[in-house]
């Protein structure tokens, strides 16, 4: 009987325990998971809708970004175009001013007026260094419009530097001596025979800029311009570009010796080839080989 007692007891207290386990989970968990889930939903529903807006902004983004490329490449064929006809435009003019200081008179003309030119010579320069800062050793072709429009310019400033006035007035100009130093350095890495042209415009430049003294002394100062222009001589590459380069080491060994100034270019010289080039079938190479060649028994009388 006790027994049977203790195990009712038992049971009560466990019902009630049951009673207040299903209490705790009715009053309390219930309702707290509902709450949460009622707060899951709402911030679900928000995270919805800030994704439909979200897919709404990015189509919007996506249309607009595609516009922007096609008017993108709209106004880039426009500014091709603009561009090839500025060029078109630069390479005329280049090549008209080019024959125009051909003519001594017109230089004569034109070196009188100095504001003009000296924003010539810094137009000239922008446009080659830019050119040469692009291509560096790999120029475009000979007849695109931008090699045809730096040829043109080249052109000019040669012509402009073949008389006396033109290079007198290039000379007192530092932009024009700082960029004749840029060419100079700069053809030494171009190749034959798609850089013959230019290449010889370069020394030629540099040529008639170094008949004037100060210019002269530049260069000789300066051993990377004598070197760059001593690897120019050679008896294998086209001769009217080797006949630029022998002109220039001629008149840069003249003004020392005229100057009385010793100099080591005397011994820089392969004269062996010079005297190999002396009998050149180029008669302008031959001329200027034993011309160079008559400089040099001069210095070694003076004992330079």
């Amino acid at each position: 009987m006790a027994e049977n007692e203790n195990a009712c007891k038992q049971m009560d207290i466990a019902v009630q325990r049951h009673r207040k386990m299903l209490h705790y989970v009715t009053k309390k968990c219930v309702p707290l998971l509902e709450s949460k889930l009622k707060e899951v939903d709402e911030k679900s529903s928000e995270w919805k809708e800030r994704a439909l807006k979200a897919e709404g902004k990015v189509a919007l983004l996506e249309r607009q970004l595609e516009e922007k490329a096609a008017q993108s490449q709209h106004y880039k064929k426009l500014y091709e175009g603009q561009y090839q006809v500025i060029m078109k435009i630069g390479t005329v003019m280049g090549e008209i001013v080019w024959k125009s200081f051909k003519s001594h008179s017109n230089v004569k003309v034109l070196v009188q007026a100095q504001d003009s030119m000296l924003k010539y010579c810094a137009l000239a320069k922008g446009i080659i260094d830019s050119f040469l800062l692009a291509y560096g050793t790999s120029l475009p072709p000979l007849q695109s419009l931008e090699h045809v429009f730096v040829v043109s310019l080249l052109g000019s400033i040669t012509n402009l530097a073949a008389f006396v006035e033109g290079r007198a007035f290039l000379a007192q100009q530092e932009l024009v001596v700082e960029l004749l130093k840029r060419m100079v350095l700069d053809q030494d890495r171009w190749s034959y025979p798609h850089f013959r042209f230019i290449k010889r415009m370069v020394l030629t430049f540099a040529y008639n800029m170094s008949l004037e003294d100060p210019v002269a002394f530049v260069m000789l100062g300066e051993e990377r311009l004598v070197n760059s222009v001593l690897r120019c001589l050679s008896l294998h590459d086209p001769t009217d570009v080797v006949a630029a380069a022998v002109a220039i080491i001629y008149r840069l060994l003249s003004v020392t010796v005229e100057a009385g100034i010793p100099s080591s270019l005397s011994e820089k010289i392969p004269w062996a080839m010079i005297k190999t080039m002396k009998d050149s079938t180029d008669e302008q190479l031959g001329e200027i080989a034993t011309s160079l060649l008559g400089v040099m028994e001069v210095s070694e009388g003076k004992g330079f």
